[in-house]
């Protein structure tokens, strides 16, 4: 039963759906590049209000390359002293304050770092890792091949004079230039191209000595420790054989990754199973509400465990990027799936209301309005979500044209179903429980869905109709008519006499006007139809009182019988279909009925009580409600 406060409870739970899985997306694909390159750590507060706004100079190829080394170089140093501090601390697994702070303070200067290169190229999804990555590299090349002294470099005077716009570093291919626009306009980076080749720079020098004054292992220990530069402190406790490296990762990155995969699969099983088990056991609204949790722990799950990756496990490389974007995508479907679950949810609510009829035409509109607003934001989300894996979105929006265009060639028919499904929704000619014909079928409406309309015939058997076809064929709505037709021919045989039949024709008349089922407005008549080939026909024409086929038969019986009682009484008789050979002697009519019959009408004309054309009102009034029906056993 509906309540209130369970409509209440409903609403707010599918809002509170709503909260979480928005709130997730935004932050699982937020458009902000420039927090993509922030290292969200809480100790960089403790860096002077004076430096921790203030960008890295990269007003010149000197500038940039002099900042990039300052900053890396402190920030190494930094980071070194924080982990002598934490090292020296005695606790198991917590950093003290001190080697927090100095931390936070190695963090400040890998940003600035950052903010060296031209990372634009670099899809969103992965622009933190590979910003942390670059600029690792990057000092390991340097550190072996080395750069000229920074009077050698050019500077703002000699860049203005030789109106330079792009600079490479000696001995390498790392090229910087110049920003032309923009907000960054006369800054120089590293340029999108040299970035995307620095791990391949990097295997080509790393057999090379160290140069003095280097950061020596900086990148090797950043891919083989967990965390965002600054390690957790129960790293210190891993054995030595759990650090080797097995392609490009540490061994203990490779069993924590397949323990983490399992749980995660385990986990993403035991939520289906469960929920489709208490689906089986519940209400059909509860059911779909059980539906959606399958799809938030898939996407949930999938934004934790691509939080794992990243800043846990500190998984690098090309196995990074594999596993992010695989990540990526699956959350993605996640998402989508989520809203078109919710959107169906939301279209059971509303359903539930007392003014919608669950088995109506209204509901079958909400449910597909319902999916397909909850198709057209999840197409939305996955174009989103495309771009924001480095995908163009124009190049997307001409793909989905043409995939559209193919598409549409190709499923035709089903365009013209859904066109169809609509056609019947705003005509509303038939709605879900009405009865109906259609071509030379008949049965009762099931459902009204996207592609096809679900029909029971009357032989139960389930028709499933194209909505394309069934919104051009004829539909006889039966349900809908405001009362049903008796029309029968009755046939008499050809040696009824003409006053037989002006008896039998009042005698039905007499009938249908006395019968409660019948209406009198408009009036039943019985009329003598015409001479057939083998009989005389009479048409008996009423309406009856109710719209439902079996009760309509159920009537037409009562009256037949008693048609048939009258024609008897008369002396006459049903004609027989086709020519009959008499092949022994016909007693023929009974004379004394026909005889008696035909004395009753010359007394309705001694009388002035003919019934001919119309029966007389007074004859009505004393006729109406003298028959039983049902009639009495």
């Amino acid at each position: 039963m509906k309540t209130p406060r369970f409509a209440v409870l409903l609403r707010i739970v599918v809002l509170a759906l709503f909260l979480v899985s928005g709130t997730a997306f935004l932050l699982a694909a937020s458009t902000d590049s420039s927090s993509r390159l922030r290292l969200d750590f809480a100790d960089m507060a403790h860096i002077s209000a004076g430096r921790v706004l203030a960008p890295a100079d990269r007003s010149s190829p000197r500038a940039t390359m002099e900042s990039f080394m300052n900053h890396m170089n402190s920030a190494h140093r930094r980071l070194q002293k924080a982990k002598e501090i934490s090292a020296a601390d005695p606790s198991l697994f917590h950093h003290p304050q001190e080697a927090l702070e100095e931390a936070g303070r190695a963090l400040y200067d890998f940003e600035r770092a950052m903010h060296c290169f031209d990372f634009s190229d670099v899809p969103l999804l992965v622009r933190l890792q590979e910003a942390r990555e670059s600029v690792l590299l990057l000092k390991e090349i340097l550190d072996r091949v080395g750069i000229p002294r920074y009077d050698q470099i050019p500077g703002a005077a000699e860049v203005a004079e030789r109106k330079l716009g792009r600079w490479t570093i000696p001995k390498t291919e790392i090229r910087l230039y110049r920003i032309p626009s923009g907000e960054e306009e006369g800054n120089w980076v590293v340029d999108a191209e040299s970035v995307a080749e620095l791990e391949r720079a990097y295997r080509r020098v790393r057999h090379l000595p160290y140069l003095p004054g280097a950061t020596e292992n900086a990148y090797h220990e950043y891919i083989t420790t967990p965390g965002s530069f600054f390690p957790p402190k129960w790293v210190q406790r891993l054995p030595e054989w759990s650090t080797a490296l097995v392609y490009e990762q540490t061994l203990w990155q490779w069993i924590a990754l397949i323990v983490w995969h399992l749980l995660f699969i385990s986990s993403l099983a035991g939520v289906w199973i469960f929920c489709r088990k208490l689906a089986d056991r519940s209400t059909p609204f509860i059911g779909q509400a059980l539906r959606v949790v399958p799809p938030v722990a898939l996407a949930l799950g999938t934004f934790f465990m691509g939080f794992v990756i990243e800043s846990r496990l500190n998984i690098t490389g090309s196995l990074y990027l594999a596993l992010r974007n695989i990540f990526a995508v699956v959350q993605l479907m996640g998402w989508a799936w989520l809203n078109v679950r919710l959107a169906e949810l939301v279209g059971e609510m509303i359903i539930l209301s007392p003014r919608i009829d669950n088995a109506g035409v209204n509901a079958s509109l909400v449910r597909t309005l319902g999916r397909l607003l909850g198709l057209t934001v999840a197409t939305g989300m996955i174009m989103y979500g495309a771009s924001e894996m480095g995908f163009s979105l124009a190049t997307i929006l001409t793909g989905f044209g043409v995939a559209g265009l193919a598409v549409s060639l190709a499923a035709q028919p089903t365009i013209e179903n859904i066109i169809g499904g609509i056609i019947l929704f705003s005509d509303q000619s038939v709605r879900v429980g009405e009865f109906c014909r259609f071509g030379d079928k008949a049965g009762t409406v099931l459902s009204i869905d996207l592609r096809t309309t679900k029909i029971e015939a009357l032989d139960q058997t389930i028709i499933s109709i194209p909505n394309a076809h069934l919104a051009k064929m004829q539909i006889t709505n039966v349900s809908r008519r405001s009362k049903s037709l008796l029309q029968k021919t009755i046939n008499l045989r050809y040696e009824t006499t003409r006053d037989q039949l002006r008896w039998i024709l009042a005698s039905i008349r007499d009938v249908l006007h006395a019968h409660p089922k019948i209406y009198a407005d408009p009036a039943p008549f019985a009329r003598f139809e015409g001479f057939g080939k083998s009989s005389l026909d009479v048409l008996v024409f009423a309406y009856v009182k109710t719209k439902k086929w079996s009760e309509l038969m159920a009537i037409q019986e009562d009256i037949l019988f008693r048609v048939g009682e009258i024609v008897d009484k008369a002396g006459s008789g049903f004609a027989l279909p086709s020519a009959t050979v008499y092949t022994a002697s016909d007693g023929g009519l009974d004379r004394a009925k026909g005889t008696a019959a035909e004395r009753e009408v010359r007394q309705w004309r001694s009388d002035g009580k003919f019934p001919f054309p119309d029966t007389p009102p007074e004859r009505i009034a004393a006729l109406s409600g003298t028959i039983d029906y049902p009639p009495r056993s």
